[in-house]
């Protein structure tokens, strides 16, 4: 018997040589021309590809976090020397301040004859007057709050009286 003229059956026929062209069905779909299964060498080069895939995976996060540490690193100097700007800010208005003072402690000693006493009398002022705005600063800051607190109060009663006719009031009372 010719084996070619022998058609083949069961399981195997798939994988058998075409009666006409001696080429098994995978080697015609094979675009390799090295007469491998294609699902082979895919799977033989699945390793290869997910290796260039987890290096082109590590080379993105490496460059986001270079990205993020570059972000923090221009933070941090912008915030240094937003402190230095911020500290010789302070130093001048410090020395403005003092030379203000300086000045009129002076006027007021030349005026008085003693510069001490000008020293004293500038000094004693400057304190009252840190004292007093303290003081002003305290008192609305406390009636602030105090109001504030007074209106949440008010406000919780009145929706007391709302919802049951009464209030926490009402009902101490009797």
């Amino acid at each position: 018997m010719d084996a070619q003229a022998k058609k083949p059956s069961g399981p195997s026929a798939g994988t058998a040589e075409c009666s006409t062209s001696g080429h098994t069905r995978f080697e015609e779909d094979n675009h390799n021309g090295d007469g491998a299964n294609p699902a082979t060498s895919a799977a033989k080069h699945a390793a290869t590809f997910f290796a260039e895939l987890k290096s082109y995976a590590g080379y993105f996060v490496s460059a986001k976090v270079d990205g993020i540490k570059a972000t923090g690193k221009k933070i941090a100097i912008y915030a240094a020397l937003g402190m230095v700007g911020l500290f010789v800010a302070i130093g001048i208005l410090f020395s403005a301040a003092f030379l203000l003072l300086a000045g009129i402690a002076n006027g007021l000693g030349a005026l008085f004859h003693h510069v001490w006493l000008g020293q004293i009398v500038v000094g004693l002022l400057v304190l009252a007057a840190v004292g007093i705005g303290a003081w002003i600063a305290l008192k609305k800051i406390t009636a602030a709050s105090r109001q504030q607190t007074e209106q949440k109060y008010a406000s919780k009663r009145n929706q007391q009286r709302v919802d049951f006719g009464h209030d926490v009031h009402d009902r101490a009372r009797h």
